[in-house]
């Protein structure tokens, strides 16, 4: 989407409101025209003593008066209709941009730090929006003002219009020299406030480590750095806005002067009326406010272009083209109940490095319960995201009966495989709120009470002041990291997939903890498949198969039973694992 094409379909999508807003705005500046005659005819008819001059007099003021009121009336509707759209423009372009990046593959996501991100939906729509709103309004009220107040002017003389426009086209010399620079400048602001953004989430998730390893000063270093960028960048903003964009409020006063002084002379030699001197000197004062709006319009217009900039990032971000075609109702019967097979999966970051996983092969049949230990830097974590398809899989490497995920779009997959992650996504909401996120219909409350049980939540939830409608926090601040982790599990169970993975959910609870929610999971989902990761056998035990990876590969694969005499890492592993457990209950 180009910026024409930007502008086109958000100016279609208001236009009924914008043609009111013009009309009204033309309105506006018509009765602001029209007054200062009628006060110059008045004016001319105050040394007029006869009685028809008098009922003149009072009927001008009338005149005047009813146009005042009418004026406020139409200026009121003009604002309504022109700083809708400003509003309307940002709400449809926040959700358009939230649907564009919930589609987008993770290879944009790595891309784009999600701070920058952040910073482009808060701060650079807010650019767009004054300039669909607050812009238009200006712009149309200073093109209308400046067209009709100089052809009054005109009517009244000629030569006094002439001398007038002197200084304003010399202010507008100077005025366009600091509106070029102001635009290079809006683009390093918006840059710098992303980056500054990007950093702040970036500490923020680090927030722990940071602490712990008394990191602080550095990072408070690293963010005045950024910081000190940012203003002086906004300084010389603000340096423009003070020397340049003034220079047409200094000609406004440079041009009344002229009236005042040649005006004046032209009185003495009855050139002009008392009462054209005043309308003229009125309408020098219409002339203000419309050269005042140039230079905030300038700047809005710099802040909407560059947001409209930033907005393509997104907007324009290439979808792959098997994401934007969906299955059929008969290709989604089809692959339901199906196997999911993994063959030979080798995967690897970048192509210079080696494979984190090599080779790697098994299925999860329809029911199965099928987990995967590897201790830190196994490869787990990247399995997971090969088989939700949250990384770019080589093409014959995951199939869902005979179908090869890749062929097939990521939200269509996303219908069979729910993923569980050992970090989850909190928002700042009630329990029941969290739990009932993702959901595609209307759930019960006793669903949500009964899958608070099976994650062995309810207890805790028992003790909370408001119960299930305490607020969790932000990313779930107010609870701890067990209960975190139980309630993405809840979360999941609410309407289960075909394919549940776990990946570490349960490292933050206690094995006897741990053991229930299995149990409780394995019941409920009945014929479902689950595929529960971890690097603790405890959790691994009930599996009907367990797959042991060692170093990205695929080192034992059997039941608890089977491997505990097979492969000696598993047998170790658990031996470890038994002892710290004794250790800890003694």
């Amino acid at each position: 989407m180009t910026k024409t094409e930007f502008f086109a379909h958000y100016v279609r999508m208001n236009r009924k409101s914008y043609l009111l807003a013009i009309v009204f705005i033309f309105l506006v500046n018509w009765l602001q025209v029209e007054i200062p005659r009628y006060i110059q005819l008045a004016i001319d008819l105050i040394e007029d003593a006869s009685v028809t001059g008098h009922a003149q007099l009072k009927n001008y003021v009338g005149i005047v008066v009813a146009m005042s009121i009418a004026m406020v009336v139409v200026r009121i509707l003009s604002r309504i209709y022109a700083l809708n759209p400003g509003r309307i423009t940002e709400a449809a372009l926040k959700n358009t941009l939230l649907q564009k990046l919930n589609r987008l593959p993770s290879s944009f996501h790595q891309q784009f730090a999600s701070g920058r991100l952040i910073s482009i939906i808060n701060n650079d729509l807010n650019g767009i929006r004054l300039l669909f709103g607050v812009g238009f309004l200006q712009f149309f009220n200073a093109l209308l003002a400046l067209s009709l107040t100089p052809l009054y002017m005109w009517r009244i003389s000629p030569e006094l219009t002439l001398y007038s426009v002197i200084p304003i086209s010399i202010a507008f010399v100077i005025f366009r020299i600091g509106f070029t620079r102001m635009k290079t400048l809006h683009l390093e602001h918006m840059s710098r406030l992303q980056n500054l953004s990007a950093q702040m989430m970036n500490y923020l998730s680090g927030i722990d480590l940071i602490k712990s390893q008394n990191m602080s000063p550095w990072v408070k270093a690293e963010i005045e750095k950024l910081n000190q960028q940012l203003l002086r960048c906004r300084m010389r903003i603000m340096r423009i806005q003070v020397y340049f964009m003034p220079v047409l409020d200094y000609a406004n006063d440079l041009m009344k002067i002229i009236i005042l002084g040649l005006g004046g002379y032209m009185l003495m030699a009855q050139e002009l009326t008392l009462g054209e001197i005043t309308a003229f000197l009125t309408y020098s004062v219409l002339l203000a406010m419309p050269l005042m709006q140039l230079g905030r319009i300038a700047t809005i217009y710099q802040r909407g272009i560059v947001g409209i900039q930033s907005a393509q990032t997104i907007l324009n971000a290439e979808m792959p083209e098997l994401d934007e075609i969906k299955l059929s109702q008969p290709e989604v019967e089809q692959l339901t109940g199906k196997t999911i097979s993994v063959r030979n999966l080798s995967f690897q970051y970048d192509a210079d490095e080696e494979n984190v996983l090599s080779n790697v092969s098994f299925d999860i049949p329809k029911g199965k319960k099928v987990g995967v230990l590897g201790g830190i830097g196994a490869g787990k974590t990247t399995l997971v995201n090969c088989l939700n398809h949250h990384l770019e899989v080589p093409a014959g490497s995951i199939f869902i009966g005979d179908r090869d995920i890749t062929s097939f779009s990521r939200s269509d997959l996303r219908r069979y495989i729910k993923t569980v992650t050992q970090d989850p996504y909190l928002f700042s909401a009630t329990v029941e709120d969290n739990i009932r996120f993702g959901s595609q219909s209307e759930v019960a409350k006793a669903q949500v009470d009964e899958v608070l049980e099976l994650s062995q939540l309810v207890g805790d939830v028992s003790r909370f002041e408001h119960g299930d409608q305490t607020l969790v926090g932000e990313k779930g601040i107010m609870l701890s990291g067990g209960q975190k982790q139980r309630l993405s599990i809840a979360r999941a169970l609410l309407e289960p997939a075909e394919l549940i993975i776990m990946d570490n959910v349960l490292s933050a609870v206690d094995y006897e903890t741990e053991r229930k929610i299995l149990e409780n999971l394995f019941d409920h989902l009945g014929d479902k498949s689950v595929l529960v990761v971890s690097h603790r056998v405890n959790a691994l035990e009930y599996m009907d198969e367990i797959v042991v990876l060692n170093n990205g590969e695929v080192i034992a694969r059997g039941d608890h039973q089977t491997l505990l005499k097979t492969c000696d890492y598993y047998l170790e592993t658990w031996q470890l694992q038994q002892n710290e457990t004794e250790a800890a209950a003694c």
